[in-house]
């Protein structure tokens, strides 16, 4: 289809006194799309809307072109969805709960295999599902979600309650599928140091609202642009000695360890030599003089800049 996967128009849901999505104004094209947000912000309440699991206060909502009021049915059968914490039959076989999925979807079973293939669960196609490892039941869900052979795929929180090569495992498989059918993912997510690897576009949720959005480069770059993290010995004494060097601004945003500064990057050798000599000059030790250009740090950024509003 042509278009957006997904669009909304001034969305709002409303439970009793809490506003959960204030004015959502969304796009989605085509690709590995995600959205960003801490827990509470607002991105399962979205993704239970479109699914058509609850309905909107206010405003509109489409999926693949189809209301999310009025075409419900028809966007379910067009769409695969994992949700944060699904269930499945402990005691089925991965290949058997596939076939039988695919069954319900009007599929031939016979996929099932190539399913199972597909999600790197081939070897263990045979295993009861309660015997599965977490990585494992993650590849499971995924499989369940393309067993209707959807245009769409709804992530909510693929990734949660997995180590950090388990996530990777699993969003590299995101890239991997979606490379290979051509089919467009919706991901939520509360981390971030994976997603930057996999998405083409991304937007932010606080409290109910979207405060950033756009192509991933672009998104990170503006957010990060100019942006050092300093890291030394003793930052305290530190930064009185470096706050009037030309050229530079310094955060309030700093840890035990570092300290983030703000320069134009054509002022970056002069203004490195500087703080080397001062650091020197008081006996402490510089570790790294580093870019702050990941998504994790735009995300840190917009919400800081955010909440000074």
């Amino acid at each position: 289809m042509e278009g957006p996967v997904i669009s909304t128009s001034d969305l709002r849901k409303e439970f009793e006194d809490v506003t959960a999505l204030d004015n959502i104004n969304l796009r989605v094209e085509h690709g590995v799309f995600g959205f960003i947000g801490p827990n509470g912000a607002g991105k399962t309440t979205l993704i239970r809307i479109l699914v058509g699991l609850i309905r909107p206060t206010a405003g509109k909502a489409e999926v693949l072109g189809l209301d999310v009021r009025r075409d419900s049915l028809e966007i379910r059968k067009r769409i695969g969805v994992l949700h944060e914490k699904p269930s499945f039959p402990k005691h089925m076989s991965c290949l058997g709960y596939l076939e039988r999925v695919a069954k319900l979807y009007g599929v031939d079973p016979s996929s099932a295999r190539k399913l199972c293939d597909s999600v790197g669960l081939f070897e263990a196609r045979e295993r009861q599902i309660g015997k599965l490892s977490a990585g494992m039941l993650q590849r499971l869900g995924i499989a369940q979600a393309f067993a209707g052979k959807p245009e769409l795929l709804i992530l909510d929180e693929p990734t949660s309650n997995l180590d950090v090569v388990g996530r990777s495992e699993i969003l590299n498989l995101i890239l991997k599928m979606h490379h290979e059918t051509g089919v467009s993912f919706f991901v939520s997510s509360h981390i971030l140091s994976e997603l930057e690897k996999v998405c083409h576009s991304v937007a932010f949720i606080l409290s109910g609202r979207i405060i950033e959005k756009g192509e991933m480069t672009s998104v990170i770059e503006k957010y990060t642009k100019g942006r050092y993290k300093l890291t030394v010995s003793d930052p305290t004494r530190l930064l009185a000695d470096i706050r009037n060097i030309d050229h530079v601004t310094i955060d309030d945003v700093s840890d035990s360890t570092g300290i983030i500064l703000n320069l134009d990057p054509k002022y970056l050798n002069s203004v490195k030599t500087k703080i080397y000599d001062v650091a020197e000059s008081l006996d402490i030790v510089v570790r790294s003089f580093a870019p702050v250009d990941s998504l994790e740090d735009a995300f840190r950024e917009a919400i800081r800049i955010e909440k000074k509003k």
